[in-house]
């Protein structure tokens, strides 16, 4: 879009909000936004500004005036994320329900060209070699890696190999085809959906004509090799940075990956071991575990040595005599000495107990079969950049997903369609016998560039968006990842007593690009639940967005830092959509919703700050002290980049408080405040802001700690003089330098003569804030502050903080 054309939105947009169009000026003025920042983009930076000015016009519209929601589908448009997601570096991944080119010549030479190997084997040169020259099954031992960093592929290719040897699965086989001609097909689930990628039958070998990727020993079967090969040209080449063995499989075959972090402080060791010692014998799961890159070289078993930063194949799982064991493949090649029948004799292959697994490595990779589950569905999104001047690495998107029971007599089958998949399975599969449900949501980001290194995802899951100011209700919220994949499993307590429920889905993503898709999945592990999307779920009739930032000014962290009060503070008033007064005290009965509106509060960040968002009962003044009973609502665990509840509030004043977890998490924020009732929201000034302020620091010691007055010494206290030149609102605050659990203080202020207490913070206290004497009017004149214990000898360090009105005239 040109300049001209959008200047010419623009001034369409003025001139329907001259005339009162509101609606018209609203959507005027975003689409001139949205132009000026392409223009800003692509052409001339400074009309970022004139973005900003539509921006806010439109903006101030939608705050006082009555708009019609602007509703978008985002089920619609789920087909066109997947063609736009077909674009992986450089190269065109079809849908594997598109048509097939027919038009290539015989033998068939990849028009793409061969994947590349970087510094991988640079004399390598690629060949058609002779074709299948052995018809002898494989055995996991059989697959061979060589020189390429691709042990995860490996580990992966054994233990599909060993699933199709146990319960004729036909894995990986199923999914490669290939012509006579020379061309290979692959399906891959890959960005959202199943997908083709094309190859021919030219290899890689060495100098000594011996296969640079993966082998498979006398046998010499290809198989895996071109496997390999499709997977590496989907990937960028041979020079592959490395993965895990989970995401690996679930895109050779679909299995839902999960990873199990081995050395994590909530890693569950015994059920963990149930779980897998009840799924792997039957074949619903295939796993492989993985070391990090200090594993220690020095670990032997039949005088192998662990490798750093390797997979090893799962191939066995066993409980004999009270004792665990892992069965291990190492696909690394080991020599000539290396003779491996697949008797066990094989030197790659290990047989470890579970505890030194759970001690040793750092990963336990588990793909699922997806059979397992009785209902599955799927959501293509992309995420778009909401604030790309202050959060250009920040962007979220919002799922409700419903779940219900079969046997509830509402319940209704819904139509398959482009965007649902729903299979049925019998209840031996599920595992649960209808005694627990779980529900498992899998985020994927779309890959568009193998390389990068620095996109990062988060999930955040809560159950019943209807009740999500309750902590107790707060179901996940994971740390930022940059792996593809993240697996949040959820055991839904609502269907104990409910035939139904639903889940607020939180997905994130922090990096430096924007539009970038990526896939949500559902899965209920239990024939008699059925998930689905919330279609009908309106956008907020009133939004409001506060941009802040946390600074070492305004960064207070969380309640249990004295500084807690300095953190961003918001009056938000709600209004009553059915009369013009407001409550003094707004109802906290979070059971009862009668007129009550839902607000909707989302923090956003970058991945390394880690916020809450609290809404406290208030008359819209700042908060000091954090008090449970005065909380109405919060978003739960401090979550890193991103936090957000839900609750129906009240028409009244509540204080909104935003923190990060630690004073020294500082950067900037935006702060969404969406509801279908008309609200205000304002910043609550700093205390002083506006006034002098002058800040004094000293102490107690053995001559002044001497008490308060029961202990008949008080005049002995540290005593500081305090000047007014002219009337004025005088306030103070006491803090003590040090946390001290158990230690009351008062801050109490005298005139001249020390006769009588003119202002006092009121009762000893040991609030984390401090304690402090309200702003008051106070006439000209010299007056002495002092601070004091409840106890005597307390030896401990002080602030104290000053504010004086600042007079025109002065």
């Amino acid at each position: 879009m040109s300049i001209a054309e959008a200047e010419s939105i623009y001034t369409r947009a003025s001139k329907s909000e001259l005339e009162n169009d509101w609606n018209n000026a609203f959507k005027l003025y975003l689409q001139a936004a949205d132009a000026f920042l392409h223009i800003s983009r692509t052409a001339d930076p400074k009309y970022r500004n004139n973005a900003a000015l539509a921006v806010d016009r439109a903006e101030k519209i939608k705050q006082h005036k009555n708009l019609n929601p602007l509703s978008i589908d985002h089920f619609s448009n789920q087909l066109a994320i997947l063609k736009k997601s077909s674009i992986i570096n450089d190269s065109h991944i079809p849908l594997a329900t598109s048509s097939p080119s027919n038009s290539y010549s015989s033998p068939f030479n990849d028009p793409d060209g061969q994947p590349s190997l970087g510094s991988v084997s640079p004399s390598s040169t690629w060949k058609r070699p002779n074709h299948f020259t052995s018809s002898l099954p494989l055995l996991p031992s059989d697959i061979i890696q060589n020189i390429v960093n691709d042990c995860s592929v490996c580990a992966s290719i054994a233990v599909c190999i060993q699933h199709n040897l146990r319960f004729k699965s036909n894995l990986l086989l199923s999914s490669l085809s290939s012509s006579n001609d020379g061309r290979y097909e692959l399906k891959v689930l890959v960005n959202g959906d199943f997908r083709r990628t094309v190859i021919d039958d030219h290899l890689p070998f060495d100098s000594n004509n011996k296969l640079v990727g993966i082998s498979t020993g006398a046998k010499n079967q290809l198989w895996p090799s071109f496997i390999e090969k499709a997977y590496m040209k989907l990937m960028g080449g041979y020079d592959f940075l490395g993965s895990n063995s989970a995401i690996d499989l679930h895109v050779l075959t679909g299995w839902i990956p999960e990873h199990i972090d081995l050395q994590s402080a909530s890693f569950e060791r015994e059920r963990t071991w149930s779980r897998i010692i009840t799924g792997f014998p039957r074949g619903d799961c295939m796993m492989t575990v993985g070391t990090n890159d200090k594993t220690a070289l020095n670990y032997n078993m039949h005088s192998v040595k662990l490798l750093p930063s390797h997979d090893y194949a799962v191939t066995d799982i066993k409980e004999t005599n009270n004792e665990r064991w892992v069965t291990l493949l190492d696909s690394r090649i080991c020599g000539s000495e290396c003779k491996c029948d697949g008797s066990g004799t094989c030197p790659r292959v290990l047989n470890i107990r579970w505890d030194d697994i759970c001690a040793t490595f750092e990963g336990l990779y588990i793909n699922w079969n997806p059979s397992l589950f009785g209902s599955s569905i799927t959501f293509h999104g992309s995420w778009q950049l909401e604030n790309a001047e202050d959060l250009p690495r920040a962007a979220t998107h919002h799922l409700r997903l419903n779940y219900q029971k079969t046997n509830d007599p509402s319940y209704q089958e819904v139509p398959s369609g482009p965007n649902t998949n729903t299979t049925e399975t019998d209840n031996n599969n599920t595992n649960t016998n209808g005694k627990e449900t779980e529900i498992w949501i899998l985020l994927t980001r779309h890959l568009r560039d193998t390389h990068r290194t620095n996109e990062y995802i988060a999930l955040n899951v809560q159950e019943n968006d209807m009740i999500l100011g309750d902590p107790e209700h707060v179901a996940l919220k994971s740390n930022y990842t940059n792996s593809t994949h993240l697996l949040s499993r959820i055991k839904t307590s609502q269907l104990q007593t409910h035939t139904s429920g639903s889940l607020s889905l939180l997905a994130c993503y922090d990096g430096q690009f924007d539009q970038v898709g990526f896939t949500v999945t559902a899965f209920a592990y239990s024939s008699d639940v059925v998930v689905s999307w919330d279609t009908r779920v309106p956008p907020a009739r009133y939004m409001h967005k506060v941009d802040g930032v946390l600074t070492h000014k305004t960064a207070g962290g969380n309640c249990t830092h004295p500084t807690y009060m300095v953190n961003p503070q918001y009056h938000l008033r709600v209004h009553n959509t059915t009369s013009a007064s407001i409550d003094k005290r707004p109802s906290t009965n979070t059971g009862d919703k009668r007129n009550k509106t839902q607000v909707i509060l989302t923090a956003q960040s970058t991945r390394d700050i880690s916020l809450n968002v609290t809404a406290v009962w208030s008359q819209g003044e700042r908060i000091s002290e954090l008090s449970q009973k005065e909380v109405v609502a919060h978003s739960g665990p401090y979550a890193y980049g991103h936090a957000r509840v839900a609750a129906h509030l009240a028409p009244g004043d509540y204080t909104i408080i935003l923190s990060a977890y630690e004073p020294d998490q500082m950067g900037k924020f935006t702060l969404k405040v969406e509801s279908p009732s008309w609200f205000e929201i304002k910043t609550i000034p700093q205390e002083g802001a506006g006034m002098y302020v002058k800040t004094v620091h000293g102490g107690w010691d053995s001559t002044t700690a001497v008490g308060g007055p029961s202990q008949n010494r008080y005049h002995r206290n540290p005593m500081y003089e305090v000047t007014i030149p002219c009337d004025s609102e005088f306030g103070a605050r006491l803090q003590l330098l040090t946390r001290a659990p158990g230690v009351s203080t008062n801050l109490s202020l005298f005139p001249s003569n020390l006769q009588r207490c003119i202002a006092s913070s009121g009762p000893y206290s040991d609030a984390l804030s401090g304690v402090g004497i309200p702003k008051r009017s106070i006439t000209p004149g010299k007056y002495y502050l002092v601070p004091s214990t409840y106890h005597a000898v307390v030896f401990l360090g002080l602030r104290l903080f000053c504010v004086r009105e600042a007079r025109e005239e002065e």
